[in-house]
């Protein structure tokens, strides 16, 4: 049977011309593709879900917990090192110590709730000793159910008071956060935007609130932990059932065991031989078959799960099978980038510097702190990055430094370390090889 030329021609055009923006284009290849079209409103509706599903997968899920901790190591590091700009030494010194001690205890917990939840909320509290106390608060205690126009310009979006000019002016927040134990219901409490930091990474322009950094490979991790625990329990189940009889004549294939009704439970020696009476066949299982290509796809799909959180397959998994110092290399520099902008942006950004000026402010209205406008000053040292390979990179920083390419601060900076401080320690050093030459 032949078919006219035509009809392959009327078939085959939609495949051979395209014309348009495919993105925007129709046809069957599109069905029941997603779109965004309203990303504030969308990011609001699915913030609470994705928070829960979030957290389970944090507490349940290896490499949930592995993506959250990894942040949180990343941003957070041995501690952020502040250095204040005042123009006595001992004051500044006073002064970092001091701020350290106060950030310091928080800032793991709260880096772990902006990955995990994708908000923070942290409320500054003064106490009648004058001195700021922080109050972490979780994100379902700031009321995301208020909705309201206040007029002239203001409005409350989540929980969140704007003014007219588009300023956050206050957080509405629950006294206790729901499903603490023995708590009552009672109305949200209005706190000046003073008082509160909203630490969050805003995806779209006018985001009101955080949506947790696993929206992107929630289900994916579900749908892979599903599948690692299938396989486990296939391999699992498989394994009990060395071998099959297949007997033809009724008598037990020739093998003596437990008989339990009708079936015979039969355990076989090492190096034991048996003859089998005609017609009886063994079958042995085998439990381990097709398992590679199994991993192999698990594999492929830790890696586009490593890619939605913006992590390396090796950090995600610690599987450093297939890597080689170059690769791996290439990948750290990439997370290393993405990590110090997150660090700049949001810890150093919307936490670190607005907590100083409150911070400093106070202790300067308390008469703690005297030289003007001097003690505002200030510069955060983020923590340092481990050497990939010490040699080579002190090395190449000892050449930039002498080509003047960079400072030495920088380079300590890059290993978060003071300057100030290392250059004390260099002193102290070199003043007891003299002490020791001397005698």
């Amino acid at each position: 049977m032949s078919f006219p030329f035509g009809i392959f021609t009327r078939i085959a055009a939609p495949f051979r011309k395209r014309s348009g923006i495919e993105a925007a284009g129709g046809g069957r290849r599109w069905e029941g593709a997603s779109t965004l079209a309203a990303p504030q409103v969308s990011t609001l509706a699915a913030r609470g879900t994705a928070q829960l599903r979030a957290s389970a997968a944090y507490i349940n899920t290896p490499y949930g917990n592995r993506i959250i901790e990894t942040y949180v190591s990343a941003l957070a590091g041995g501690g952020w090192q502040v250095r204040s700009k005042h123009p006595d030494q001992a004051t500044a010194r006073d002064l970092n110590t001091a701020f350290e001690a106060l950030v310091s205890p928080l800032l793991p917990t709260v880096i772990r709730a902006l990955v995990r939840d994708g908000e923070a909320f942290l409320r500054i509290q003064i106490t009648r000793a004058g001195e700021i106390r922080l109050k972490q608060l979780p994100a379902e205690q700031v009321d995301a159910t208020i909705h309201r126009d206040l007029g002239d310009g203001g409005r409350i979006v989540a929980g969140v008071e704007f003014d007219a000019d588009d300023e956050v002016t206050a957080y509405h927040i629950l006294p206790e956060a729901p499903g603490t134990p023995f708590t009552t219901y009672s109305a949200a409490v209005r706190i000046p935007a003073r008082d509160v930091l909203h630490i969050f990474d805003p995806l779209f322009p006018g985001q009101v609130r955080g949506l947790s950094w696993l929206a992107p490979v929630l289900l994916k991790l579900r749908d892979r932990d599903d599948a690692s625990d299938a396989l486990l329990m296939q391999t699992k189940v498989a394994s009990m059932m060395t071998g099959f009889i297949r007997d033809h004549d009724a008598s037990l294939g020739g093998f003596d065991g437990e008989l339990n009704g009708s079936a015979l439970n039969v355990s076989l020696e090492p190096g034991a031989m048996r003859i089998l009476p005609p017609g009886a066949d063994v079958t042995f299982s085998n439990p381990g078959q097709g398992l590679a290509q199994a991993v192999d796809f698990l594999r492929a799909q830790d890696r586009e799960i490593a890619a939605g959180v913006g992590l390396t397959f090796e950090a995600l998994t610690g599987d450093l099978t297939q890597t080689n110092y170059s690769s791996a290399r290439v990948g750290l520099l990439d997370f290393r980038r993405r990590a110090e902008m997150l660090q700049r942006h949001l810890i150093e950004g919307q936490l670190l510097r607005p907590l100083w000026r409150r911070w400093i402010e106070l202790r300067a209205l308390a008469g703690e702190i005297e030289g003007g406008n001097d003690f505002q000053a200030v510069r955060f040292v983020p923590p340092g990055w481990q050497w990939v390979d010490p040699k080579n990179e002190v090395e190449a920083d000892a050449r930039a430094i002498e080509a003047g390419l960079k400072s030495r601060e920088e380079v300590v900076a890059g290993r978060g370390r003071d300057i100030d401080d290392l250059n004390d320690e260099l002193a102290r050093d070199a003043g007891r090889d003299t002490k020791d030459a001397a005698e």
